[in-house]
């Protein structure tokens, strides 16, 4: 009983890790699927200490919320307006948030994430007909 309950055990895991293999993305995270070439995230985003972690967060969904509003304002979603340059959202962020505590910060969080989530409702559908969604 026990040989038959060690063979089951081990075809499942056989079995789960073939199917979780077919989940695997084939993009890495460096290749993005719209618009390939959008400017790279600034190197102190990426290597941010783990401790600062929510002030990259910030900025980053300060970009977010800055390309898909150009994209809602303007009804263009070439490459250029909803991938800018990085520079406006990293100069907002240094000029009006880089001095708050941890707690306002998340609160700045939230507040672009609103953001950013109600121009993609605008943005997406005008982005997916032009395939950069």
């Amino acid at each position: 009983m026990q040989r038959i309950f060690i063979f089951a055990t081990a075809l499942m895991i056989s079995l789960s890790s073939t199917a979780l293999a077919q989940f695997v993305p084939t993009l890495g995270e460096s290749t993005p699927r719209a618009c390939p070439q959008q400017p790279q995230e600034p190197d102190w985003i990426a290597n941010i200490d783990i401790r600062e972690a929510h002030k990259g967060n910030l900025v980053q969904l300060m970009y977010r919320a800055q390309g898909l509003e150009a994209v809602a304002t303007n009804n263009d979603c070439s490459c250029e307006t909803r991938f800018p340059s990085w520079e406006a959202a990293q100069q907002y962020y240094y000029e009006h948030y880089a001095g708050l505590e941890r707690w306002e910060v998340l609160e700045k969080i939230d507040e672009y994430r609103r953001a950013a989530n109600a121009h993609r409702k605008v943005a997406q559908p005008m982005c997916e007909q032009q395939g950069n969604w």
